[in-house]
């Protein structure tokens, strides 16, 4: 059974290991995740089956109006469960929560599974990023810029 909870500091060694597993080319170091997983400004879930962390989200607000999805990754052992949408839904209600209109993200415009999962949500393509990304990925350096108006739910 899914379980979606607050992340606590326990859980870094966890997300660690799924991060370079759930990313090929870049993932987050130790020190990185550190930084943006213990922002006191950030807010981050992960998904549980069992005792196996099997995903994460961390969100940063940007403005009044905008939060950033920072990082979202699911275990690929676990993919194609709705891990990644129960993330997403749960760190959208918190931005709804804290009177967040707009949610952002940016995204890999090779990463077709993602980007499907999020238009499906809602999300639309605002602009592309060239070169955004440090690392190609399928020949690609390149990056979308996505966002949500979160009242448009309501």
């Amino acid at each position: 059974m899914l379980i979606i909870r607050d992340y606590n500091r326990n859980d870094l060694e966890s997300i660690v290991k799924l991060e370079e597993r759930a990313f090929e080319v870049g993932p987050y170091t130790i020190h990185m995740l550190r930084e943006i997983l213990h922002n006191p400004e950030s807010y981050s879930l992960v998904a549980m089956e069992g005792d196996v962390i099997t995903g994460y989200i961390t969100i940063f607000p940007i403005d009044k109006l905008h939060a950033d999805i920072e990082s979202l990754a699911v275990d690929p052992d676990f993919a194609g469960r709705g891990i990644g949408k129960g993330l997403m839904i749960r760190g959208e209600e918190w931005m709804k929560k804290n009177q967040f209109r707009y949610s952002v993200l940016e995204v890999r415009d090779k990463n077709d599974i993602a980007i499907a999962l999020y238009v499906k949500l809602g999300y639309i393509i605002k602009e592309k990023l060239h070169a955004y990304y440090e690392l190609e990925y399928h020949g690609s350096r390149d990056a979308y810029r996505m966002e949500k108006d979160l009242e448009l739910e309501q």
